[in-house]
């Protein structure tokens, strides 16, 4: 049972590469997601978190933020009756519309599905912990690693994540709960990303010798 991030990067270069739209850059990201969802649940994940936007991303001009929530949201209309869906994140930063589809969609959504697709919206470190302090300070005699779990946007640990792109930062995009993450970053646009580009970055990191702090066996 494997848990998989995805840092799904590089449609504006993608539109400007092929000179289309940035609209038209989304579209294809929200077909390769939907592609990339197919590969993954045939090589044993049964959880695909997608960091659909980080929280400085909505700070963008109105035009390009719709742009990007209309195709994140519209890759799960399409999938919903499939498999799995669920959502988290700094929700305050998300318009209030699409956040009531998202929530209609994942109860909607094929409960009983061998595969989840799990979108974090807003992510940023800085809003997970103050948020966390905030929604909790008062209200509990101390913070366990439990009640950590039970309010980070990412509960379960995150085994591998693959950034596309070819940027090698996290930009904010980080699993509180999951110190010994596996991170992959590829140089590809991610509307161009192949089977053989996914297989390669799979393989990459299931042959690492994951040691989760401790000494080799």
């Amino acid at each position: 049972m494997t848990t998989l991030m995805l840092l799904p990067d590089g449609m504006r270069r993608w539109s400007e590469k092929y000179g289309v739209s940035l609209d038209d850059g989304y579209a294809a990201m929200g077909d390769k997601l939907i592609e990339f969802m197919d590969w993954a649940r045939e090589e044993g994940v049964t959880k695909l978190y997608v960091t659909a936007s980080s929280a400085a991303n909505h700070s963008r001009p109105e035009a390009a933020v719709i742009t990007f929530m209309n195709a994140f949201n519209d890759v799960v209309r399409r999938i919903h009756d499939t498999y799995s869906f669920d959502f988290s994140g700094s929700l305050d930063l998300v318009s209030p519309p699409y956040i009531s589809e998202l929530e209609e969609l994942r109860d909607k959504s094929a409960k009983d599905a061998d595969f989840t697709l799990h979108y974090i919206l807003g992510m940023s470190l800085q809003h997970e912990v103050i948020g966390l302090f905030n929604r909790l300070n008062g209200k509990i005699p101390e913070l366990t690693e439990e009640i950590l779990a039970e309010n980070a946007y990412v509960p379960t640990q995150v085994d591998y994540l693959i950034r596309t792109g070819g940027a090698t930062r996290m930009s904010s995009f980080f699993p509180l709960m999951s110190p010994y993450a596996e991170l992959y970053f590829s140089p590809v646009l991610f509307p161009d990303m192949t089977r053989a580009d996914f297989d390669a970055a799979l393989q990459d990191l299931r042959g690492r010798d994951r040691r989760f702090g401790g000494y080799p066996a």
